[in-house]
């Protein structure tokens, strides 16, 4: 997540400033258009609760794979040739 814009200062006290939004890129004096904190924050919990859910849907994959693999004749065979090839 890009930077909102901010002021950087130097030792001798010149202040830059540093854009985060494309209006204060053009024009400094713009409006600043940056995502509040607030915004940013809730959509970074909602990337994180995706995440969490993609995470439990594929652990539930995983669990139904390896039950199938179990039962499966070949199974101790075809999770050894996977294994192996995982390790490269």
């Amino acid at each position: 997540m890009p930077r909102p814009c901010h002021w950087h200062e130097e030792p001798d006290g010149t202040r830059t400033l540093i854009p985060g939004c494309a209006a204060r890129a053009h024009d400094p004096d713009a409006e600043c258009t940056c995502p509040s904190t607030a915004s940013q924050l809730a959509f970074l919990r909602a990337e994180l609760d995706a995440v969490r859910r993609d995470y439990r849907r594929f652990r539930r994959w995983h669990h139904c794979l390896l039950d199938a693999l179990r039962t499966h004749p070949d199974g101790p065979a075809i999770y050894a040739t996977a294994q192996k090839g995982h390790r490269r």
